[in-house]
């Protein structure tokens, strides 16, 4: 069942959703019937049915016309056995079509990363294979000490053991390893002495075994004449970014609180698909609030990237006045996505399953 729409891309949408309804299930019988405004009507398509008949209301909440209007045209067919599934919203199956014909729309979401792959950038000066920029090959240098261990998204190979189990190379015991400058080469190695110990380098001359202070270096342990080792701080990552983008979801609006429980639902549903993005209700009728209050709400909350998305099956007068309150992006009514014909044979299902006829029924969209 379809609510009607004196719009002509009413029609042609739902009908284009039913042949999709059609070819996932072959042998189904599938009928078209309307409210009101377009034809066939649903008195007229129940009239011309026999047996039984399972009503599917395209529509996405729980108003009026689901709780007295439908029933009431199902009791004026007492020569079927009638059943009525619940309206299609809310569902996660309707979020993944608002997502996609947001997408469609051009929008998406920027979470303000500063990498597109998520990797947070100013730290150690990531490039792009995630490794620091000129410290990707530094061979038997030593080991840094565990006070400048870096990032997972840019540790430096080999270079992540302590000083108290890392081993100087041979060219040269490392005295003061570990301090890592801003551009992430490693200070006061560049030179070391290729022959002839001294006693700064931790050898004694004559016999070349190594001094206490040697040792001390070589270990890691403080000499007992040095002044202690300063820890290093770990480098904190930048936390992200909050949102910036927030989207309206249109719907038509219903006084029955219902109708708008289950807009709210659909709205959390979306907010979650998108990956936390704020979704709030905007209506075109009933007690509000209007599309054009909710995106002055987000605007007040700080989200300045504000679309709109038409909870809508079909393009329609309410579909059209909502995209005419949007500030950016507006996103086309559901219309004939496959995850709506999805959910109209689930809901089918659902209906069966409460109570089952006597054979595969006539599915009737409303």
């Amino acid at each position: 069942m379809a609510h009607g729409s004196r719009n002509p891309e009413a029609l042609r949408t739902v009908t284009a959703l039913l042949d999709r309804v059609r070819a996932l299930r072959p042998g189904l019988p599938v009928r078209l019937g309307h409210i009101e405004l377009n034809r066939p009507l649903l008195t007229d398509t129940l009239a011309a049915l026999r047996g039984e008949a399972v009503l599917v209301p395209l529509l996405l909440g729980r108003g009026y016309h689901v709780k007295q209007d439908i029933p009431d045209v199902a009791a004026a067919a007492p020569h079927l056995r009638v059943l009525i599934a619940a309206p299609l919203g809310p569902d996660p199956l309707l979020a993944e079509a608002l997502h996609t014909r947001l997408t469609e729309a051009g929008w998406s979401a920027d979470t303000g990363r500063t990498a597109e792959t998520g990797r947070l950038a100013d730290i150690g000066r990531i490039a792009e294979t995630g490794r620091l920029a000129d410290v990707s090959r530094l061979p038997e240098v030593g080991r840094a000490p565990e006070t400048c261990r870096l990032p997972e998204a840019g540790r430096l190979a080999g270079i992540g053991q302590t000083a108290e189990t890392g081993r100087a190379p041979e060219a040269g015991r490392l005295a003061g390893i570990g301090r890592i400058a801003e551009t992430g080469r490693l200070a006061d190695v560049s030179q070391l002495p290729e022959a002839g110990r001294t006693p700064e380098t931790g050898r004694a001359p004559e016999t070349g075994r190594p001094t206490t202070a040697g040792r001390a270096i070589q270990t890691g342990l403080r000499a007992e004449t040095g002044p202690p080792a300063q820890p290093q701080p770990r480098p904190r990552p930048p936390a992200p970014a909050p949102h910036t983008a927030g989207v309206v979801l249109a719907a038509a609006g219903s006084r029955d609180p219902d109708a708008a429980l289950g807009t709210a639902r659909a709205a959390a549903l979306l907010g979650a698909r998108l990956g936390g993005v704020p979704v709030l209700p905007g209506y075109a009728s009933g007690s509000g609030p209007t599309v054009s209050e909710a995106v002055r709400t987000l605007t007040a909350l700080g989200h300045d990237r504000i679309a709109v998305a038409s909870y809508f099956t079909a393009p329609g007068r309410f579909a059209t006045e909502c995209a005419e309150a949007a500030p950016g992006v507006v996103a086309a009514p559901l219309g004939a996505h496959p995850a709506v014909a999805r959910l109209v044979l689930h809901r089918y299902e659902q209906a069966l399953a409460s109570a089952p006829l006597s054979h595969p029924a006539a599915t009737v969209g409303v």
